[in-house]
């Protein structure tokens, strides 16, 4: 064997295999739908609030089965030496297909295709003549209940689907009438191939039209996302250019100015020079952290070094508590309960809302006394920072902040309470109950 002939074997082989790896899966999926009798809502007035409105398919699919029950027990019983309540059961049965296909499509597809098996059987066994019109191997009624069932299946269940059920209906019809092709009797199975192949290419056609425009619809909302987070993204960097045009230039001028002040005294005493390296040390923390923010939101996506997420958490309050009693408040802290890692978010809230409780006292009540108490419980973290009233009188700062009102959402974000107020004693008291699950999130 040549090497061309070998390597076209290999690709028939792998073909052939890519084939049945398609083909198989599907089968044994068509093969269970095939026999799926389990109940499929209305998707077309599933919404609709009028319960009449809502069972009106249901109310005329009845109408319908009662209009081809009566002729049809009629044509057996004359076609027939039954007796007529068996014409009625077999009739009933053929009828009732049409209201089960609203809700069972598959069920009463079966049951359709069952119910046509009697009359030519019968009329074998019986060796009765159908009559030169009847559409063979149905009787009028069971022909019209039948095609109707096909039509309704089709349009409840999936194409594959429908198709191999119209396929199985030809075949049956077509056993059937080989079992006594009579001389006088209509092409019944002919009439039903011709007309429920118009049927359900029509209906292959509304579907085809209804998923375009269904399609049409998802892209254009997905189009509408895209242009909203575009609108965002654009609004996000605006915003972010105005923060760093106007914060960033002034906290790099303190930055400045704290650190050169020193030079133009001679001798400086010790604390004034401590006093300007904290405020320098705070403004050039302030600035890193504000073009971390920035870059946040400049972009829709965390970058992968994770330089744009500036998260601190817990483990910073020493740090925090540090730079507070350098700017002179005398601050105590209390840690309770077992300190563990909490999720992220839970961190950094309690950190933020500490921060801006703490830069509430600066402002308000320099000069106080302030304790911060932080306990770790079983499932949620309670932070509280009192302070006792201000050492000295303070002038009224115009303007209104958003401090309290950012310490609100926080807590609510989490699901969690903030207290806010004075207490009886004259301190004021923040004071936040925040829901703390185990682990960390990202």
């Amino acid at each position: 064997m040549t090497s061309d002939q070998d390597g076209e074997r290999r690709r028939a082989g792998s073909w052939a295999s890519g084939v049945k790896e398609r083909l198989v899966p599907g089968s044994r999926t068509l093969l269970r739908e095939l026999f799926d009798f389990s109940s499929r809502p209305l998707p077309v007035l599933s919404r609709v609030q009028n319960r009449v409105l809502r069972q009106l398919p249901l109310i005329v699919s009845v109408v319908f089965a009662l209009y081809v029950a009566v002729p049809g027990a009629d044509a057996l019983s004359d076609r027939l030496p039954l007796p007529w309540l068996v014409a009625v059961v077999i009739a009933v049965a053929q009828a009732a297909a049409v209201p089960l296909g609203l809700v069972r499509p598959v069920a009463a597809w079966w049951l359709s295709l069952a119910a046509m098996v009697p009359f030519p059987v019968l009329v074998v066994a019986t060796q009765a003549l159908p009559g030169r019109d009847s559409p063979w191997p149905w009787t009028e009624p069971g022909f019209l209940a039948h095609l109707v069932v096909t039509l309704l299946v089709a349009w409840r269940v999936h194409t594959p689907l429908f198709v191999t059920q119209w396929v199985v209906s030809i075949l049956a019809g077509g056993v059937l009438g080989l079992m006594l092709p009579p001389s006088e009797a209509g092409h019944g199975l002919v009439s039903f191939g011709i007309l429920s192949s118009f049927g359900l290419a029509l209906q292959a056609a509304l579907r085809g039209r209804r998923e375009a425009r269904r399609q049409l619809r998802r892209q254009e909302r997905l189009t509408e996302i895209e242009r909203f987070r575009r609108t965002v993204l654009e609004e996000r960097a605006r915003i972010a250019r105005e923060l760093h045009d106007v914060v960033a230039h002034h906290m790099s001028v303190v930055a400045v100015q704290a650190e050169a002040a020193p030079y133009l005294v001679p001798d400086p005493p010790q604390p004034l020079d401590e006093s300007f390296r904290s405020i320098r040390r705070n403004a050039l923390a302030a600035l890193s952290e504000l073009r971390h923010i920035l870059g946040m939101m400049r972009s829709d996506e965390p970058s992968a070094d994770g330089r744009y997420v500036p998260q601190p958490t817990l483990a910073n309050i020493e740090e925090l508590v540090g730079n507070v009693r350098a700017a002179g408040l005398r601050v105590e802290t209390e840690i309770s309960g077992t300190p563990r890692a909490l999720p992220n978010r839970v961190e950094l809230s309690a950190f933020r809302i500490l921060q801006e409780a703490l830069s509430n006292v600066l402002r308000h009540a320099p000069g106080a006394e302030v304790r911060v108490e932080l306990s770790y419980g079983g499932s949620a973290l309670t932070l509280r920072v009192i302070n006792s009233p201000a050492a000295a009188a303070v002038p009224r700062q115009g303007g209104k902040g958003h401090g309290l009102l950012g310490m609100r959402e926080r807590a609510a974000m989490l699901g969690g309470t903030l207290h806010v107020g004075p207490m009886d004693d004259g301190w004021f008291e923040v004071r936040a109950l925040l829901p703390a699950g185990e682990g960390e999130d990202s």
